[in-house]
């Protein structure tokens, strides 16, 4: 629960993620991770832990594929700072309760 909140804090919730009748993901995106929300301690990406970082929303959105059922979702793309360097990732869920992340291949 307290991931979600975390997450929901950060991303302002589920709702500005949905599923879209888009055909094609968006390029040079690569699924990193996916699993169940509220489980996971740590959100390992770009070889750190994304929660020890602050989020920045970019107003942007990303349409990626769900590896398992092969759905197009549209998750919010968001923006870390790693190091001097600014990198992006989409987090967001493909049902109630089960994530997905993707980050973009730099």
């Amino acid at each position: 629960m307290a991931h979600t909140k975390k997450w929901e804090a950060r991303t302002g919730g589920a709702n500005q993620q949905k599923k879209t009748g888009f055909k094609q993901p968006t390029p040079g995106w690569v699924h990193v991770e996916s699993g169940m929300s509220g489980c996971e301690k740590e959100l390992m990406c770009f070889g750190v832990n994304l929660y020890d970082y602050k989020w920045e929303s970019t107003g942007q959105k990303v349409r990626v594929k769900d590896p398992l059922h092969g759905e197009i979702h549209e998750f919010p793309v968001t923006a870390v700072t790693i190091n001097g360097r600014r990198r992006l990732f989409a987090f967001g869920e493909y049902c109630m309760c089960i994530f997905g992340l993707y980050a973009y291949q730099y």
